[in-house]
């Protein structure tokens, strides 16, 4: 009894202009559904940019005038709106568990909530080192599934007298998709064509078929930010030719 009146305490704090605000400085929305959508804005016609689960609560920072829908702060800092019928506006919460220790508080001011449970697509852009050579790789994903992607890539390495492009697709398997730091098994195969500098004749061009496999580091910070570190081998093989090579490199993916 003492929750519906709390519900419809909330519900009745609609002004005259299109949002008013949350009572109280504690104001809170509990997820009481399986899952809850947060969108960009009071509709269902706007972009999901979260998924809330069972028991997850939100400040609720205002209320739509029209319709039921929350205006909420996600877990990275950013807004979103949440419908109504799919929360339970609390003013306390109750259940809420003592202050958080600092390593709590410390984890939620450095990571976002896991990007790979809510994303279709990635697209990642890597640096580092390949064979002992500079290199340059952009990678598309295609997410099945919050544990798996279909992975293609496409670079190049800068050597002082070979150039090669790299190209091919793979798959990465990610360890646990719930966490904003996440390891993941990946590997691959494609082909390495090399090319020869303008200004280098001792040094023929070739194109070999190519393999790789290893793993990586996925790290979702603080406003949107995701790095990606991979650590992979790869071998570059011909009819007459087989070479291994070593890649680390760093840099950002960007899931949506």
């Amino acid at each position: 009894m003492r929750r519906v009146l709390l519900v419809l305490a909330v519900g009745m704090g609609v002004g005259a202009a299109g949002t008013a605000r949350a009572q109280g400085e504690g104001a809170v929305v509990r997820v009481i559904s399986e899952e809850a959508e947060v969108r960009t804005g009071p509709g269902f016609a706007y972009r999901t940019v979260y998924v809330a689960t069972r028991g997850e609560t939100l400040r609720a920072e205002a209320r739509a005038s029209r319709d039921y829908w929350f205006h909420v702060v996600l877990p990275d800092g950013t807004y979103g709106w949440i419908v109504g019928d799919q929360v339970l506006p609390l003013d306390v919460d109750p259940t809420a568990p003592g202050p958080p220790s600092f390593g709590a508080r410390l984890a939620a001011a450095v990571f976002s909530p896991a990007p790979l449970v809510r994303s279709d697509v990635s697209l990642s852009f890597s640096a580092g080192v390949l064979g002992g050579e500079g290199m340059l790789l952009f990678r598309p994903a295609l997410m099945l599934a919050p544990h798996l992607g279909l992975e293609a890539f496409v670079g190049e390495t800068v050597g002082t007298q070979t150039d090669v492009i790299y190209y091919g697709g793979g798959a990465n398997l990610y360890l646990w998709p719930a966490s904003p730091v996440t390891l993941f098994i990946a590997g691959g195969a494609g082909g390495a064509l090399g090319r020869k500098k303008a200004d280098i004749y001792t040094v023929e061009p070739g194109h070999y078929a190519m393999a790789n496999v290893g793993g990586g580091l996925l790290c979702a910070l603080k406003k949107r930010i995701t790095l990606r570190f991979d650590f992979r081998d790869y071998v570059v093989f011909g009819a007459n030719y087989t070479q291994e090579l070593k890649e680390y490199s760093g840099g950002l993916a960007v899931l949506f």
